[in-house]
C-alpha cells in the first residue's frame, strides 16, 4: 500500500490551523532543520488539533516565487502523546520555500492543513510485529510511532533499521534512544552508508574507523535484516518503509523478491525531496 506526503484530503474539522513557530534546529553536519509549532494555542480555542502517530499536514508558506507552489507536505514528527508542540523536520534545500521556512523568526503564524494519512500503526491488533525501515529523513514518521507507542506502553513490537550516510545524519538519536531505555518491546538498528565518499565498503569502513561508531555498516539488505530477524519473524510483520524514491524501490526489491513478503504486509510512504 502506497501513501504519498503529497496527496492531501481534508477529511476532519477545522480543516486548517494556525500555529506559531515556537523553536526551530539546525542539525550540525548535516543540511536538516526541525521546527516545533505551538499546538496549546489551538486547543486554548476549543480548536483541537487531534492527529494519528505517523500522519502528515502540508504547510502554506504563500511563497509566490516557488515555482512549485506555496505548499508542501510534511509528516508530522512527534507524537501525539506530546500535547505542547507540532515537529517537523525536513532537509533544507536551494528553494524559496525552504529558504523561507529557514529563516522564519519565532513567533510567526504558519498556516498548515489538518493532518491526514493512513501510514499509521495498526489499529485493529497491537499485539502484532511490526519492521520500520527508514532511510535518512523517511524517519520523521517513525519517531512519531516509537514515542506513541513507548509513552502509551503498547505491547506492540518494533524492529527499526534506520539507515543514514554518517553518523550526525541520523536524526532524532537521543530520543529514539531514550525510548529504548523504556521499552522492553523497541529494537533499533542504526547502520551508515557512507554516501557521498564513493559508497565502497572500505569508505564507509574508513568514516566509521574515525569515530567512535559501533553500529553497522552499509545499506539494509538481506543480511542485515536476518542477522537480527528470523525468516520466520520477518514474514509474519508489518513492514513499513520510508525514505526517498531509491531507497523505496530498493527495499520493495529487497522484500518482495529476495525475501517473499506478501504486498499486503508493506506498507511505504514517500518522500519526494523537494
Amino acid at each position: 500500500m502506497l501513501s504519498r506526503c503529497g496527496e492531501v484530503v481534508l477529511s476532519i474539522r477545522p480543516s486548517k490551523f494556525q500555529l506559531k513557530l515556537l523553536e526551530t534546529t539546525s542539525h550540525p553536519g548535516t543540511d536538516m532543520m526541525s521546527f516545533k509549532l505551538d499546538r496549546k494555542d489551538v486547543q486554548q480555542e476549543n480548536h483541537y488539533l487531534d492527529y494519528k502517530a505517523g500522519q502528515y499536514a502540508a504547510m502554506d508558506l504563500e511563497t509566490k516565487e516557488d515555482a512549485e507552489g506555496p505548499v508542501r507536505s510534511f509528516t508530522i514528527a512527534s507524537s501525539p502523546t506530546e500535547e505542547e508542540f507540532i515537529l517537523i523536520s525536513t532537509r533544507i534545500r536551494d528553494t524559496p520555500f525552504k529558504k523561507k521556512l529557514a529563516n522564519l523568526e519565532i513567533g510567526t503564524p504558519i498556516k498548515i492543513t489538518a493532518p491526514v494519512g493512513s501510514f499509521v500503526l495498526p489499529e485493529d491488533d497491537n499485539s502484532k510485529r511490526v519492521v520500520f525501515l527508514s532511510g535518512g529523513i523517511g524517519v520523521t514518521p517513525f519517531r512519531s510511532m516509537v514515542k506513541y507507542a513507548t509513552d502509551n506502553r503498547m505491547p506492540i513490537r518494533i524492529m527499526m533499521f534506520d539507515s543514514n550516510r554518517n553518523e550526525k545524519n541520523i536524526l532524532y538519536k537521543t530520543d529514539f534512544d531514550q525510548c529504548v531505555k523504556a521499552n522492553n518491546n523497541l529494537k533499533i538498528i542504526y547502520t551508515i552508508t557512507g554516501e557521498g565518499q564513493g559508497g565502497s565498503s572500505s569508505s564507509i569502513a574508513a568514516a566509521a574507523a574515525g569515530s567512535d561508531w559501533k553500529g553497522e555498516i552499509g545499506f539494509i539488505n538481506k543480511e542485515l535484516l536476518t542477522k537480527y530477524m528470523t525468516n520466520d519473524e520477518l514474514t509474519d510483520s508489518i513492514i513499513y518503509i520510508c525514505g526517498p524514491p531509491g531507497m523505496l524501490k530498493a527495499m520493495q526489491k529487497l522484500l518482495q523478491e529476495d525475501l517473499r513478503i506478501p504486498d499486503l504486509r508493506i506498507e511505504i510512504e514517500e518522500f519526494t525531496g523537494y
